[in-house]
């Protein structure tokens, strides 16, 4: 089946089109609403809870050391002076030594103030404010985006009303790549609604589901010796708008 092939009236309404999202555009908001989830999680873990362990153990740790080096120093003077330690001082003694055997293969770092800086602002910061923007298309689009209704009328995906009377023409040139086959692949997937006041708005199939509808519809009403009703190709009149394109560009230069 042509990929853009536009439905006809047995198989949908033609009283009004609507578009949806594509299941290929959801996806990708949705892995990159769950990457900034998971990073912004991730950072917040590690914040408040990760580089605040590893400081408290590496204080502990050096605490260790230094209750260690102290009690070997009153031990040895102890032992001089003819006596040894208290029972306080050697239960000091022996924790500290089962902290630093602990630790003795793989001694703790503090950590970097930089860890802290990049963890809130990269991992937290970062991974959390990148979520309202992929939340947000796909709360606003929920109901779809490019319609056209039964009377001609449009609204585009940011919700702007376009009356009928507006809609003076559709620029098909780089649609399908058919009229300039020198148009970018990007733009193979677009045409443009000519408004009365000389905007150009564009409409693209490949994020909008049924978009390839709306075009070929208005393709057929403005351009009827070139798109047929079902909005594809007469190659007649696809080589007539070709040499013209052609002639209008050779003009121009």
């Amino acid at each position: 089946m042509n990929e853009w092939a536009i439905e006809t009236p047995e198989t949908s309404s033609m009283d009004e089109i609507r578009t949806t999202l594509r299941k290929g555009q959801k996806i990708k908001l949705l892995v990159m609403l769950a990457l900034c989830l998971v990073a912004g999680i991730y950072g917040g873990w590690k914040y408040w809870f990760q580089l605040p362990e590893k400081e408290a153990v590496y204080v502990e740790y050096m605490a260790a050391v230094e209750s260690y080096a102290d009690l070997i120093a009153r031990a040895d003077a102890a032992k001089a002076a003819g006596g040894t330690l208290n029972p306080e001082e050697i239960a000091e003694y022996e924790a500290s030594e089962k902290v630093l055997t602990q630790y003795a293969g793989d001694k703790p770092q503090r950590p970097s103030k930089y860890d802290g800086i990049i963890t809130l602002w990269v991992w937290l910061i970062g991974g959390l404010s990148g979520v309202p923007f992929f939340v947000w298309p796909l709360w606003k689009h929920r109901g779809g985006g490019w319609i056209l209704h039964a009377d001609g009328s449009a609204r585009t995906p940011k919700g702007e009303e376009i009356p009928a009377g507006d809609i003076v023409d559709i620029d098909m040139t780089s649609w399908r790549g058919l009229i300039n086959p020198q148009a970018s692949n990007k733009s193979t997937w677009q045409a443009r609604l000519i408004l009365k006041d000389g905007r150009k708005v564009v409409i693209d199939d490949y994020p909008w589901d049924g978009a390839s509808r709306i075009i070929g519809r208005l393709a057929h009403q403005f351009h009827p010796d070139t798109w047929d009703e079902s909005g594809e190709p007469i190659p007649a009149g696809i080589t007539a708008a070709a040499e013209s394109l052609t002639q209008q560009t050779a003009a121009d230069e």
